[in-house]
């Protein structure tokens, strides 16, 4: 087995450890407390297999899942700059918090395009445990430039494609949120693109992942932050049956 061909789905086991580490013990101690209690609690014994049942299972679908969409989909190979053309990627901007999904594939569809990485983690805002282990894991692309939510150091129309690949949902605020997308619609070029692709909290990733979809946010939770923000919809679909990818474009007066 080549681990490499897991690499997506240990990352998240990685980024995520300590709750599988309490699923584990609450499978140890379920078992066991069934195994020395059952027989006098027959009901509860049975209830709390039922349980262990199910969220056996949203374990082993949010590992499947996660493979199949960070190693397996062609998400994971790039589709999501399918419809991009060289000509149309002369000057990119991609936004991350520390792990950087959408670099790696710019830079080989388009070795000639002019591309800056920016990195918006702000520790008072993004507190989520898994982002500080992921920034610990993972290398920073040369070059990449801190900067926070309120301002991209970048001119007014100066982009032509601007990429959020399962990183934008870190902005948990929705005004910080907007603020951001603000500013994005600020730097891209009448003709640039932004590209956003998002697990949302929808049912098929609540199949997947269980409690877990309410780390993701709404697609009308999206759609409001890019209207708020001078950003429409030009396209989106289906990357896989589990990720949105938004294509926006400036308003138009």
């Amino acid at each position: 087995m080549n681990l490499n061909d897991y690499a997506g789905m240990i990352k998240i086991v990685r980024y995520n450890y300590p709750w599988y580490l309490l699923a584990a013990l609450v499978y140890v101690v379920t078992i066991a407390g069934c195994a020395r209690w059952g027989a006098r609690f027959p009901i509860l014994r049975e209830y709390a297999l039922l349980g262990l049942a199910v969220a056996t299972a949203w374990t082993l679908s949010s590992l499947a899942i996660s493979h199949y969409v960070y190693d397996r989909s062609a998400l994971s190979r790039g589709s999501w700059l399918d419809a991009i053309t060289a000509e149309q990627a002369q000057d990119v901007a991609i936004f991350h918090a520390g792990e950087d999904s959408a670099t790696e594939a710019v830079v080989s569809r388009f070795p000639s395009a002019r591309v800056n990485v920016f990195d918006f983690y702000d520790p008072s805002l993004h507190t989520a445990p898994s982002i500080a282990r992921a920034r610990r894991l993972a290398t920073p692309y040369p070059g990449t430039i801190a900067i926070s939510t309120e301002k991209i150091p970048l001119a007014a129309d100066s982009v032509d494609v601007a990429a959020f690949v399962f990183a934008a949902h870190e902005i948990r605020r929705d005004c910080d949120r907007e603020a951001f997308f603000r500013e994005l619609s600020r730097i891209l070029r009448p003709t640039g693109r932004a590209i956003i692709v998002e697990h949302v909290r929808d049912f098929a990733n609540f199949l997947a992942y269980g409690p877990g979809f309410l780390h993701f946010l709404g697609r009308r939770t999206w759609e409001s932050t890019f209207a708020a923000s001078g950003l429409e919809i030009e396209d989106v679909r289906r990357a896989t049956p589990f990720v949105l990818q938004f294509t926006l474009r400036r308003a138009k007066c």
